[in-house]
């Protein structure tokens, strides 16, 4: 009777450790079952994101096609096209004097001309199409400083160039990438080279962001060959302060957003401009000496104020620092008019 109990008490026991055993099993199975589903599900997921993002791709290709085949532009292209510079995207895709799209690519600047290899862009033009060669070293700069390169890359829509029409060039460049900064603060921290190119160009910027006068210094000591012309087809004097009165009034317009994810009303920038050259006769007796005595090649003609007499220039003692007509026998001139 003694063994009867105690194999039964024995039984029991066992009975007592194998229950818990099977539980914990099937615990397991259940975990690694749901494990199992999710990784699935996840999969599934991570494929139909995959499915619509080369959906999207082809999308914009095709409405791209014209302009460039670089994904990287083309994210470039749809930033500007929801920002304060929407009328620099109109220009790229097609509203600009050859009635073209524009093309962008990448390109090896240094290849084209050595000293060319630190430019961020440059502009081909001819009569039917305007392209637009990005560095190729800026292809993975982040897509808002490319965007902000290239809006101010259209500010070239001629051969001929400007002071004026370079430092609205600029000074659009530096706006779009502020405008993108209040949007994405981190970017400023990017180590790239376009973005440290962009971060230089700002701050030149909002040292006198009314006029851009640092930009203005700036230009004239990188280009000699243009520093005396002022005016080029698009960029009288006239067009260029309502352009620069403009981008301050939008400046002054995003300095004020009240934070990242609200918006403000800021206004557009380049939209369906005029580009034809406005042509006046001279008025006063001053206007029309300016116009006699300015350089061939210069199409500038500063304010009567500022120039009815030639401004010795501290680098050139032979040229006007302001038309770069040449000085010559200014005493006996000025011994015969007495």
């Amino acid at each position: 009777m003694k063994k009867i109990v105690f194999s039964l008490i024995l039984c029991l026991g066992l009975i007592g450790t194998l229950c818990p055993s099977y539980a914990a099993d099937d615990i397991l199975k259940e975990n690694a079952k749901n494990k199992k589903a999710e990784a699935k599900a996840l999969k599934a997921q991570t494929r139909a994101a995959n499915k619509a993002k080369k959906a999207r791709i082809r999308e914009l290709k095709k409405t791209y096609r014209k302009n460039t085949k670089e994904i990287n532009i083309i994210y470039a292209l749809e930033l500007m096209k929801d920002s304060p510079a929407s009328g620099a995207y109109e220009k790229i895709m097609g509203n600009n004097p050859t009635l073209n799209p524009m093309k962008i690519e990448y390109k090896n600047l240094a290849a084209i001309k050595p000293e060319y290899r630190n430019n961020n862009a440059m502009s081909k033009i001819k009569r039917k199409e305007i392209k637009i060669l990005l560095n190729s070293k800026h292809k993975n700069a982040p897509y808002e400083a490319q965007s902000a390169a290239l809006a101010g890359m259209t500010a070239h829509v001629d051969k001929k160039e400007s002071v004026n029409e370079l430092v609205y060039s600029k000074t659009l460049e530096a706006f779009l990438w502020n405008y993108y900064l209040k949007k994405n603060p981190n970017l400023k921290q990017n180590k790239s080279s376009l973005v440290v190119s962009e971060n230089r160009n700002l701050r030149l910027y909002k040292k006198y962001p009314r006029n851009s006068k640092e930009i203005v210094t700036n230009i004239r000591k990188q280009r000699n060959d243009i520093k005396y012309v002022w005016e080029s087809t698009g960029y009288t004097h006239k067009e260029y302060t309502d352009k620069m009165a403009k981008i301050y009034e939008a400046y002054l317009a995003v300095e004020e957003l009240p934070g990242v994810n609200q918006s403000g009303d800021v206004p557009v920038l380049d939209l369906k401009e005029d580009t034809t050259v406005e042509t006046t006769e001279p008025q006063s007796e001053e206007e029309k000496y300016i116009q006699e005595h300015i350089r061939s090649d210069v199409k500038a003609k500063p304010m009567p104020e500022e120039h009815y007499e030639h401004q010795v220039s501290n680098t050139n003692k032979e040229r006007c620092d302001i038309c770069g007509c040449p000085i010559e026998n200014i005493e006996s001139n000025e011994e015969e008019a007495q």
